[in-house]
């Protein structure tokens, strides 16, 4: 019981840092930039989701290069991307057979200057309209959604100076991308000098 009422509280702390971080962004507030261990931040969202995907049957597994390298990101506003990526994948497969529902998380360093996350989901996929619009605001495929999700999570990506896309898999479902930079010290320090000087 103790551990129960831990973990709620836990994450009802993640929660309200998670809402105040978001109204930074929408108030244009500076992103509180830091090096970070992109491993343990996956694993922190996918602890928040672990519930979610037990009543939605859903199987989640890591598959993170044990090399990472740090990046240069404000933690809770990467965790709202892959939290949002994350909830968008458990939802793609909800008409699925319990079998199939399975999303696939990598992280891999793409050349020196990005590390490329992935969230792989075995939904329906993507028609080629809607890979054309579902980073805009107010779109969505559903029925009850709030149209913003990808939207915020582009905004954050780019605030961050990487990208987010989506593509179909092969097979089946769909898979989204976005780059994170690898953090550079000396890139630290001139914006630090930066701040100084003004």
């Amino acid at each position: 019981m103790r551990e129960i009422l831990k973990d709620i509280v836990d994450d009802n702390s993640r929660a309200g840092e998670v809402i105040r971080r978001m109204r930074s962004l929408v108030k244009k507030e500076e992103l509180q930039f830091a090096p970070l261990e992109l491993a343990g931040v996956i694993r922190d969202v996918v602890m928040i989701v672990h519930s979610d995907a037990i009543l939605r049957n859903v199987r989640v597994s890591l598959e993170l290069n044990p090399g990472l390298p740090p990046v240069r990101g404000d933690r809770v506003q990467l965790q709202q991307v892959l939290l949002n990526l994350l909830l968008n994948a458990f939802d793609a497969m909800k008409d699925r057979p319990v079998n199939e529902r399975q999303v696939v998380v990598q992280a891999e360093a793409d050349g020196a200057q990005m590390v490329t996350i992935a969230v792989r989901d075995r939904g329906t996929g993507l028609t080629g309209d809607k890979l054309a619009k579902i980073f805009q605001p107010f779109y969505t495929t559903k029925r009850d959604g709030l149209s913003m999700g990808l939207s915020i999570s582009r905004s954050i990506v780019e605030a961050h100076g990487g990208r987010i896309w989506a593509e179909n898999n092969p097979d089946r479902g769909a898979t989204f991308y976005f780059t994170v930079p690898i953090f550079e010290e000396l890139s630290l320090d001139t914006e630090s000098a930066e701040r100084t000087t003004k």
